[in-house]
């Protein structure tokens, strides 16, 4: 036996005997009580994340600071020429270069590297590590 129909009509009997009015009132006295349960909730969230900030900035008082000392002279900063650049470049290409070596030592075989660019991620914005970890862990969906 199905409710639906018996539901319906006794929604009818209730409904035939209420008015429009009556029907209005309580459909807006309905949205007032939940828009006042809304407000009652922000307001308690509210008041509760003040307590919490409180707290948490008492618990966290500042340390004293230092007495100022005497300005000591601080050397300049020195310029990285491209020299510099172009060796720290040499440095990791040899050590690669001493990596893949090795790699091929254990293997029996001689590898080569032709060429050495920078990567450009473009708009993706991950390195290769990360873009890799990415698509091993989204790999089954």
């Amino acid at each position: 036996m199905s409710f639906l129909p018996i539901a319906l009509m006794e929604g009818e009997k209730i409904t035939g005997t209420m008015g429009g009015n009556t029907i209005a009132a309580i459909t807006i006295i309905g949205l007032a009580v939940v828009f006042a349960g809304l407000l009652i909730l922000i307001l308690y969230l509210y008041l509760s994340g003040a307590v919490f900030r409180r707290s948490n900035s008492a618990d966290h008082k500042p340390e004293p600071t230092p007495k100022a000392r005497p300005a000591a002279q601080v050397a300049p900063v020195k310029q990285v020429s491209k020299s510099a650049a172009a060796e720290d470049e040499s440095e990791v290409v040899a050590a690669i270069m001493a990596a893949i070596a090795a790699m091929g030592a254990a293997d029996g075989k001689t590898y080569r590297v032709r060429s050495v660019k920078p990567v450009h991620r473009g708009s993706m914005g991950r390195s290769a590590w990360a873009q890799a970890g990415l698509s091993d862990n989204t790999t089954p969906f």
